[in-house]
């Protein structure tokens, strides 16, 4: 009987770009389709990534989107983000022969080296857990080949102090934990427009970034009046006291 070759599998765990955008937007309101489109294009680059290293490709959404064919969507099952990452993760850890690495939509920096970083610690170590810690506390990336219990209950999520709490977790457990390069998720609009700033893109991502700064920099230009009126003379101020006398030894130079 031959083993199951081992494959990874690249679990996205997001609420979907409609819902993202209702939840914590980015754009002022008049460019929602704009986000929307713009957290579609993260989504689907970060599936891309996935695709490139040979990893099985799962989506966890409150519901079903419509998605390449290559792609299983898993159902998000809890009452709070702990409960519900902790099942999807879990799920996905029984029905992969391989790895499961699990990361947001929201990290536009991720690239196939943060990746194929987090794989390459794992075929060594399969019992370990890699960590890709975000800037703000949290983190973008969660790998292990072997399952992890107290996620939903021993871990402080959505909070900046996630990552130690989860790495302080996984240390009572006795795991070994690894982490990648810090990267900065995109919660906010100072955060897209620091990534935008930053002009670096995925080369899909680039067409779109360009529009959006573009956009962007003509909302936040304040607007200048049709017509300028005439300009005013700014006043000055002036003393009416006598100026000090000029020493003689002065005037004597002149």
């Amino acid at each position: 009987m031959h083993s199951r070759r081992s494959q990874p599998t690249l679990l996205v765990f997001t609420l979907g770009a409609d819902r993202e955008v209702d939840r914590r937007p980015l754009l002022p309101a008049p460019l929602r389709a704009r986000e929307v489109e713009l957290r579609r294009a993260w989504l689907a680059a970060t599936l891309d990534i996935g695709r490139q290293l040979g990893c099985c490709l799962e989506v966890s959404t409150p519901a079903p989107l419509a998605l390449g064919g290559d792609v299983r969507h898993r159902s998000q099952v809890g009452h709070d983000f702990g409960s519900r990452f902790a099942a999807a993760f879990a799920a996905a850890l029984e029905t992969s022969s391989g790895p499961v690495v699990a990361v947001g939509a929201d990290s536009p920096a991720f690239g196939a080296g943060h990746l194929r970083r987090a794989l390459a610690l794992l075929a060594s170590r399969p019992d370990r857990v890699v960590l890709g810690p975000s800037r703000d506390g949290g983190v973008y990336l969660i790998a292990t080949a072997t399952p992890v219990p107290g996620l939903a209950e021993e871990v402080r999520w959505c909070r900046r102090d996630t990552s130690r709490s989860l790495r302080q977790a996984l240390e009572a457990l006795g795991r070994e934990v690894v982490e990648l390069d810090p990267l900065h998720d995109v919660d906010g609009p100072a955060d897209l427009q620091r990534w935008l700033g930053s002009r670096h893109f995925v080369a899909d991502l680039a067409p779109l970034a360009v529009t959006l700064r573009r956009l962007l920099a003509r909302w936040i230009r304040p607007a200048c009046p049709r017509r300028l009126g005439r300009p005013l003379q700014a006043p000055v101020a002036f003393s009416l006291a006598r100026a000090p006398p000029i020493p003689a030894s002065a005037s004597a130079t002149i």
